[in-house]
């Protein structure tokens, strides 16, 4: 499922809770929010897409607004996050840098951070501050909200640049900030039929429609079309664990407008049919047994 994320003050678009996930595995969902979350105590799973890792205490899992996911707790064992929830733009508004360690590219994205990596040592500490902050509301409570959150991006942002030679990480930068608009587009506007040259002009980018689509392959890791299907498919995959529509209606629904194209591209993405893909991850019963 899809989540629009509320904050209590728009001010501070900063959400800080925690959370202890159920045993059995419920819907995996994706929303409008970037999100971090530190796993406290006990144990359990976190699931993005077809991905699994193991949670321990100390553990952080990093999670973009556009992979499905879910964290599971261990029966024996629960598990409980500190999570935090904000809005993109906010992390705009000071450097656009800043969301490159949120954006999916499946050469670069990492969704897990184990607990013995010395960068969690100093993430969590950030991450429980912006937590305590929001729920005492002491005096400069949105200040320091804000500090921690941008000391952890860039942490987080330097993790993602450090292997990088720096004329590439630069030219990346640069390349992110151009596409910036366009993903933000794609994300409300996926159902749509789109292609790069009509997104560019409805967006007045001021690049050409050639020189775009090499910016986005080097920011992303993908091709625009590429791009654009991975979005559908995860709706795609959304609808047949969530409802009963029929195949050929969740294809639609999610932007494909060939049900020969969809076919095709969720057998190479899943390895399965989307009636397989439904079968195995109904609500009802996904997962019901997973272990370690």
């Amino acid at each position: 499922m899809r989540l629009k994320i509320t904050y209590e003050h728009p001010e501070v678009p900063v959400n800080a809770f925690l959370w202890t996930p159920k045993a059995r595995l419920e819907p995996l969902h994706v929303h409008t929010s970037l999100e971090i979350g530190l796993c406290v105590s006990g144990g359990g799973w976190f699931y993005f897409g077809e991905k699994r890792y193991r949670a321990e205490p100390g553990d952080i899992f990093v999670v973009n607004n556009q992979e499905l996911h879910i964290a599971q707790s261990d029966e024996a064992e629960p598990s409980t996050y500190i999570f935090l929830n904000f809005d993109p733009n906010y992390l705009l508004a000071e450097d656009v840098r800043l969301l490159l360690p949120f954006a999916y590219s499946p050469g670069r994205f990492r969704n897990h951070i184990p607990g013995d990596d010395p960068l969690a040592g100093r993430l969590a500490p950030l991450i429980r501050t912006v937590w305590e902050e929001l729920r005492d509301r002491r005096e400069g409570c949105g200040s320091m909200v804000k500090s921690a959150l941008l000391q952890l991006s860039v942490l987080l942002l330097r993790r993602e640049s450090e292997p990088v030679a720096q004329e590439h990480w630069r030219r990346l930068v640069r390349d992110f900030a151009k596409i910036r608009p366009v993903l933000a587009f794609l994300e409300e506007r996926f159902r749509d039929p789109l292609d790069l040259r009509s997104v560019a002009e409805r967006l007045e980018l001021g690049v050409s429609a050639s020189r775009l689509s090499h910016a986005f392959k080097d920011a992303t890791g993908k091709t625009f079309k590429d791009y654009l299907q991975r979005l559908r498919l995860n709706e795609a995959k959304r609808l047949l664990m969530t409802t009963d529509q029929d195949v050929l209606d969740v294809c639609f629904a999610s932007g494909f407008q060939s049900a020969a194209t969809f076919y095709r591209a969720f057998q190479a993405e899943a390895g399965m049919s989307p009636s397989a893909f439904r079968e195995r991850h109904r609500v009802s019963a996904i997962f019901e047994n997973s272990g370690p």
